[in-house]
């Protein structure tokens, strides 16, 4: 099943695309939508409290945008 997503904004009025182009751009980043971003894999049923924690810190840098 294909997520809702936000639709491309080349039709809308540019006082409009202005507010919902950033808020596309990072939903795309956020959901690993966004061409070029990197998408996280899901942990093993046999990871360890070391590969939790660097999977954690991996979700908080693309909520932070820093990595």
């Amino acid at each position: 099943m294909k997520k809702p997503s936000i639709p491309a904004t080349g039709n809308l009025p540019p006082e409009i695309a202005r507010v919902i182009e950033p808020i596309k751009t990072n939903v795309e980043l956020m959901t690993g939508a966004r061409p070029g971003s990197v998408s996280l894999q899901a942990l093993d049923s046999t990871a360890t409290l070391a590969d939790a924690v660097t999977k954690i810190n991996q979700i908080l840098s693309r909520i932070n945008q820093s990595g």
